[in-house]
C-alpha cells in the first residue's frame, strides 16, 4: 500500500523523469497514441499500488519496463482472441503517406522477442547486455533480434517508400 509525503514526492520525481521513455516505448509495443498512454499510466498506477516494494527495488526503470511489457503482451493476446471471434470484414485501402510513415504499426510486424529487444536498446536506451538481463537471454540472441529487428524496419520502410513514389 503507498504512503503519502515524502514518498509521494520520490515517486512523482521518478514519474517525471521516465514517463516520456516509457510512452514511447508503450507506443511501439502497440502502435496508438491513446493505448500507449493508457498502458503507461496504468503501468504507473500498479507501481503507485507497490510503490512499498517498487521503491526498495534496485532498478525502478526495469520494474516499469517489465510490467509494461507485460501489459502490451495481454492486449495483444486479448486483441488476437477478439479478432478471432469478430467476423471476417474487408479493410480500406488507405494510402501511405510518405511524410507519416508510421513507424508503431512498422515496429508491430516485428515479433515479440526482436520488438522487446528493438524497443529496450533503442528507446531505453540499453546496451545488448543490459537487454540480455531483462529478456534473460544470452547476448549474442540478443544481439540477432536487433539486428533481424533493424533489417526488416529497413525493408519495410524501403517497400513503403516505393509504393509511395509509384503513385
Amino acid at each position: 500500500m503507498p504512503v503519502e509525503g515524502a514518498d509521494q514526492a520520490e515517486f512523482e520525481r521518478w514519474y517525471l523523469a521516465s514517463q516520456k521513455a516509457l510512452i514511447g516505448a508503450a507506443f511501439l509495443y502497440v502502435g496508438n497514441v491513446d493505448e500507449a498512454i493508457d498502458l503507461t499510466q496504468e503501468t504507473y498506477a500498479r507501481a503507485w499500488q507497490h510503490w512499498d516494494v517498487v521503491s526498495g527495488h534496485a532498478n525502478r526503470d526495469a520494474w516499469n519496463r517489465r510490467v509494461l511489457h507485460n501489459l502490451a503482451v495481454s492486449r495483444w493476446r486479448r486483441l488476437a482472441l477478439e479478432s478471432a471471434r469478430a467476423p471476417s470484414r474487408t479493410e480500406a485501402y488507405e494510402p501511405v503517406d510518405a511524410h507519416d510513415l508510421d513507424l508503431g504499426r512498422l515496429v508491430a510486424r516485428l515479433p515479440a522477442n526482436q520488438r522487446r529487444a528493438f524497443v529496450l536498446h533503442v528507446v531505453f536506451d540499453l546496451n545488448v547486455d543490459g537487454v540480455a538481463h531483462e529478456m534473460n537471454a544470452p547476448a549474442g540472441t540478443v544481439r540477432s533480434w536487433i539486428h533481424r529487428a533493424r533489417t526488416a524496419l529497413a525493408s519495410q520502410i524501403e517497400s513503403e517508400a516505393r509504393l509511395v513514389t509509384r503513385r
